[in-house]
């Protein structure tokens, strides 16, 4: 069981994303994905998918863009080429660190430590756990963007997935109810 992760002033470290990812990516699973991976770049794009959930049968494909700061989603200014390559598109931050209206109508945004964040945090001192749906909340629900991933993004992604062109080596992906896709 996943613990919450501290807000504090480190909050930006490698480590703090490293463990938003993680969240974000059990998220995901729990979603029913047939394949979810981290640090995905599809080849020739240029681009690097924090976390990504592909669809078995419906070319579904939901991403998840990892912010750690406020500073962190100010200077990103790529996001927005991702959408091609996906149906449903998320931010996953700190509270406060995003704010709704500066996303399109479709964006989503997950926020860790929700704003009963707080009492959560004081009932812990008492030696309640807090679990993971405790952390992170859909405070925006991703919309669908689009029916389905155009032909060239899917094949690409596809690529990237039968080849293992760039993904992370430290969580490696999972397959769920046979060979994936």
């Amino acid at each position: 069981m996943l613990d919450y992760i501290p807000l504090t002033a480190s909050a930006g470290r490698r480590l703090a994303t490293n463990e938003l990812r993680a969240l974000a990516t059990q998220r995901m699973r729990d979603l029913g994905y047939a394949f979810v991976g981290n640090e995905v770049s599809p080849q020739a794009t240029g681009l690097r998918f924090d976390v990504i959930g592909v669809a078995k049968y419906t070319r579904q494909v939901r991403i998840y863009e990892i912010k750690s700061s406020r500073g962190d989603f100010l200077s990103d200014a790529k996001w927005e080429r991702y959408l091609p390559y996906c149906t449903h598109f998320s931010f996953v931050a700190p509270a406060g660190a995003i704010f709704r209206w500066e996303l399109g109508p479709a964006i989503g945004l997950i926020e860790y430590g929700a704003p009963a964040f707080e009492r959560m945090r004081r009932a812990r001192r008492y030696g309640m756990t807090i679990v993971r749906e405790d952390c992170l909340r859909a405070t925006r629900p991703s919309q669908r963007i689009r029916d389905r991933v155009g032909d060239a993004e899917w094949i690409a992604l596809l690529e990237t997935l039968a080849l293992g062109a760039r993904s992370d080596t430290t969580v490696a992906p999972v397959f769920q109810d046979g060979s994936g896709i």
